[in-house]
């Protein structure tokens, strides 16, 4: 799947769903902020380290500690399907079989789903993975809440850090894993993604404009309970309808 096609995918299917004159005007109006209870996920370092498993019909490619005795992993079906990769809670039995306990939503086309994860520290709070689609260029992310041993797919981010590389006598567009580089707050099973640095790109504003390059400060995305939500100057942009 091209990489442009993952997000547009994503965008008609949530546009399937009706829309009413009410849910439209909302998205016109600023946000409001996440309340005073809301709680940092900081962004914790877990490196890929080494398969602790054995899998009959999983080839695992990164696998990380949590911590707890329990494992993320990113693997697919040895047999090869359309879903791809996926992410993989499990515990390690002492046979080196995995005890998997969930699995999150799958990446498809995609040849990496690199996990970030970000955690209150506190377990009753859950842990927010953001893992990087694409193939040797970020898609975007997709936006995982692992709580109570099971994923909650909250979303997509279709956005990017935008480098620029030269090669030889090249100079190009480089669209780097954004994901080191959002601050996650959240109360109530709401959460906002905030970005920090110079800028962001966004593959697709919403409102006619592709590949566009934002001052950091302006960009948000807003998981509201429902659906993830891009939020530019404080003004949540709904999907485009069909």
């Amino acid at each position: 799947m091209d990489r442009l096609l993952f997000p547009l995918l994503c965008i008609a299917l949530a546009a399937c769903a009706p829309s009413s004159p009410s849910s439209e005007a909302s998205a016109t109006a600023v946000l409001p902020p996440l309340g005073a209870d809301a709680k940092v996920y900081a962004h914790v370092d877990l490196p890929n380290q080494d398969d602790n498993v054995k899998h009959d019909t999983l080839l695992i490619y990164t696998t990380h500690a949590l911590g707890n005795g329990t494992f993320v992993m990113a693997a697919r079906n040895m047999d090869d399907t359309r879903e791809g990769l996926r992410l993989f809670l499990y515990r390690p039995r002492p046979d080196s079989t995995a005890d998997v306990i969930a699995a999150s939503s799958p990446a498809y086309d995609s040849y990496t789903m690199l996990p970030t994860f970000f955690t209150t520290g506190d377990t009753a709070d859950g842990t927010i993975i953001l893992a990087n689609l694409g193939e040797k260029q970020s898609w975007g992310q997709k936006v995982f809440w692992l709580k109570d041993g099971r994923f909650t797919d909250l979303g997509f981010i279709d956005a990017a850090e935008r480098e620029r590389r030269t090669e030889d006598d090249s100079t190009f567009n480089w669209y780097a894993n954004i994901a080191p580089r959002v601050d996650v707050r959240g109360a109530g099973g709401r959460f906002d993604l905030t970005f920090h640095g110079d800028s962001v790109m966004v593959y697709d504003d919403l409102q006619g404009g592709s590949e566009v390059l934002l001052p950091a400060s302006r960009i948000a995305y807003r998981y509201d309970g429902t659906r993830l939500l891009l939020v530019i100057d404080g003004r949540p942009r709904l999907p485009h309808t069909l």
